[in-house]
């Protein structure tokens, strides 16, 4: 297998979200991801009807995820400490056990039904899309920190985009309109998501998962890293590798994501609209800089979203 770049499969967890998967599909596909695991949470806006248009194009499988376990009132420290105290996660019914929370369901039933058949797998959300400042593939990347053994899983650094002040979607790709951040070394950018080799994952929480023995996570330059509580870095490092998270977007696109609610939550908990209010959106409207890094790929990622219709 020595030259072999390796297969980076990407996975995640959708509601609503039809307006900017295509794009978001097409220009990961562009950094070399060449399988999509995507569990639909429901969607009513056309999601799935894409995903299922989508599959019969590239190597996509879409799974209808519901979010069970209405009424369960676990807050998210109770299920992650739920989804830690499992024995054995591979042998733990993910269909079944509602109270842990759609997401963190999906991604172990990922790790466990899937996981064997990619090299490594990028855990992420619809609005985060990944920049390489060195022009480098998701494979390639892979490739560089898999030189080092006992590196486990990446530790990506988001980047919080604002909504440049639009009040709506005018046509433009996400990656088009949002080119305004917060500084670089802005305090919210320790929040991480992460790469893995699936071997290495234990189980997956959200932002990171905890890996068997042995293995370790790095920073995006490959350094040694040690995460706290599960979703924070030390350190921030953008140096080759930033995680451009366009977490509020439009005021029309806030509104529909205040609607979806928050993705850890199934339907009917309580704290499923926690915070999704006017301070959330005055906290992570953020325009200080510009950055134009996703935004350079856009006429590739226009173009590979009309091959994916055509």
């Amino acid at each position: 297998m020595s030259g072999v770049p390796p297969r980076v499969t990407l996975c995640a967890i959708i509601k609503d979200e039809a307006d900017g998967l295509l794009e978001w599909v097409a220009y990961h596909r562009l950094m070399g991801v060449d399988r999509f695991v995507i569990y639909d949470n429901g969607s009513t806006d056309g999601g799935r009807a894409l995903l299922d248009r989508l599959a019969g194009r590239i190597d996509l499988t879409a799974i209808d995820w519901p979010s069970g376990g209405e009424g369960t009132v676990l807050s998210f420290p109770q299920a992650c400490a739920r989804l830690l105290s499992i024995p054995d996660p591979r042998r733990f019914d993910w269909w079944g056990d509602g109270a842990i929370g759609p997401q963190m369901r999906a991604y172990n039933h990922f790790l466990t039904y899937y996981g064997a058949e990619t090299d490594w797998v990028l855990f992420i959300d619809a609005d985060e899309f990944v920049v390489s400042h060195e022009g480098v593939s998701l494979p390639a990347l892979a490739a560089r920190y898999g030189e080092d053994p006992a590196a486990g899983a990446v530790a990506l650094n988001w980047r919080y985009f604002g909504s440049n002040g639009l009040q709506a979607p005018d046509g433009r790709l996400v990656i088009e309109r949002f080119t305004r951040c917060a500084p670089a070394l802005f305090s919210g950018h320790v929040h991480m998501k992460t790469l893995a080799r699936p071997a290495a994952l234990d189980r997956m929480v959200i932002h990171a998962g905890r890996l068997a023995a042995g293995w370790r996570y790095v920073d995006d330059q490959g350094r040694p890293v040690d995460i706290r509580d599960l979703a924070f870095t030390p350190a921030i490092s953008h140096a080759r590798v930033q995680l451009n998270h366009y977490s509020v977007k439009s005021r029309a696109e806030f509104r529909r994501k205040q609607a979806r609610g928050l993705a850890p939550y199934p339907d009917g908990h309580p704290e499923k609209w926690d915070g999704l209010d006017e301070d959330y959106f005055r906290r992570q409207d953020l325009n200080d800089e510009e950055d134009l890094s996703a935004a350079r790929h856009a006429a590739a990622v226009r173009a590979e979203m009309a091959r994916l219709l055509a």
